[in-house]
């Protein structure tokens, strides 16, 4: 039987927490006579508090990629496609199919500042995304969106729906566009983007552009 994603987030912060509360009685109990016990309670106290941490940050992002799917109003004449699950295993919160045929994968997340960073990660020759203090955003939203899109014939669209500004960017070299800003910015650059055929033998090739 599946329990719902509300449940699960609740079960799983219930043991975080008591994990890490029956691991702090116990350090206080037992952890001044015997080192042993005081240490193996901060392990276990530790692993309680990031299960509860891991399960709110899911829940979170759940809660916003609900939230910002509800408020978005697309054209009726389009297909769309809630956790899509794409070639490679990765789902997208959103997929599009336009009226015309122009297909979008679309990744939701919550990063409030944007910008490409003009220097390559380390280990990495894409392009990365950082925040206004030039931190690269944590966790990494371009990598699973350019690969899941590339398998699905699709063009990438980061939305960043509680980002500060509004706007619709593009790195040079890719055509992965991010969209900061309200359902309605991204409904406009959905409708903007226009197809680009990058070469012959790739026609299904898109690249999504602000008009």
């Amino acid at each position: 039987m599946r329990h719902s994603p509300l449940i699960n987030w609740l079960a799983q912060l219930l043991l975080g927490l008591g994990l890490a509360a029956i691991s702090l009685q116990v350090g206080l109990i037992f952890g001044r006579g015997w080192w042993e016990v005081g240490a193996g309670a901060a392990v276990v106290g530790a692993a309680g508090l990031a299960i509860a941490a891991r399960a709110e940050w899911i829940e979170r992002r759940r809660r916003l990629v609900e939230k910002s799917r509800t408020a978005l109003s697309l054209p009726t004449q389009w297909s769309v496609k809630l956790d899509k699950r794409l070639p490679g295993g990765w789902v997208a919160p959103l997929a599009v199919i336009r009226d015309d045929g122009m297909r979008f994968v679309v990744d939701i997340h919550a990063f409030k500042t944007a910008t490409w960073s003009s220097t390559p990660g380390k280990g990495s020759t894409g392009p990365r995304l950082v925040n206004a203090k030039d931190k690269p955003l944590w966790p990494d939203p371009v990598a699973a969106l350019a690969k899941g899109a590339l398998a699905a014939g699709a063009a990438p669209v980061l939305w960043l729906p509680k980002a500060a500004e509004s706007g619709t960017f593009r790195h040079p070299d890719t055509n992965l566009v991010v969209v900061t800003g309200s359902p309605r910015d991204l409904k406009l650059a959905l409708q903007s983007a226009r197809r680009v055929t990058a070469n012959a033998t790739s026609p299904r090739d898109t690249e999504p552009q602000a008009a």
